[in-house]
């Protein structure tokens, strides 16, 4: 099966012989690529809705695949137990979504349990909900796909200092292994948090937030001219 550049990258990030829980798995596909090149022997796929959860029994049918793959209908990880998988993927949905996922688990930070995020917004406040939340930032990936760029949180039970300006964006992990997409990503992130502040001038009761902002794009104009 011919994955997306976002799926086949958080795909080469599941470690071989994982046992892994796909969360929000909509048409199955990257439990599908996972059983069939033979990487991981069980996924559990969930997703909250009946109709995406048909659609991926669909797909595995399709593609031959008989067993490996357990789809349930459940809200996150409600469904799932500890001793059942060891990594925990859960891309394509907002970083708050992420969020209220991860703390409704709290097994997840007292194991050993290796989990990959892909949020599609809100990725400041979830670096900020990990650090509080007993979550340490292994690595940080990013992919383009279709002209847009995502990123990909490797992330493991562990203590991690609470991000601050542009940290709250980028990981020190991804600044030091000068991914190729870095400054596309900075210039980006330049762009949204200018047009950002520009919204806030006029807001009295928003001073915390614009020098918050401010201090994140001293920080990118640094990196970038590193």
């Amino acid at each position: 099966m011919h994955l997306s550049p976002r799926l086949y990258a958080i795909g080469r990030l599941v470690p071989p012989g994982s046992r892994v829980a796909d969360v929000g798995t909509d048409h199955g596909y990257l439990p599908i690529w996972l059983i069939r090149q033979g990487p991981c022997p069980f996924v559990i796929a969930t997703d909250v809705a009946a109709g995406p959860l048909d659609a991926a029994r669909r797909s595995a049918v399709y593609a031959g695949i008989a067993s490996g793959i357990d789809f349930r209908l459940a809200n996150g990880l409600d469904a799932v137990t500890p001793d059942e998988v060891d990594t925990v993927v859960i891309a394509g949905m907002g970083g708050e979504t992420i969020v209220g996922i991860l703390a409704r688990t709290p097994w997840l930070k007292s194991g050993t349990h290796r989990l990959i995020l892909q949020p599609q917004s809100k990725v400041s406040e979830l670096l900020g909900a990990l650090a509080a939340g007993g979550f340490r930032v292994e690595d940080q990936h990013l992919v383009r796909e279709a002209g847009k760029l995502y990123t990909i949180f490797e992330v493991v039970p562990g203590a991690m200092e609470p991000p601050v300006g542009g940290f709250r964006y980028v990981s020190q992990a991804l600044l030091e292994r000068g991914d190729p997409l870095l400054e596309s990503y900075l210039t980006r992130l330049c762009d949204k948090l200018s047009r950002a502040m520009q919204g806030l001038e006029k807001r009295a009761d928003q001073a915390e937030k614009r020098a918050e902002f401010a201090k994140a794009l001293a920080d990118f104009e640094s990196w970038r001219g590193a």
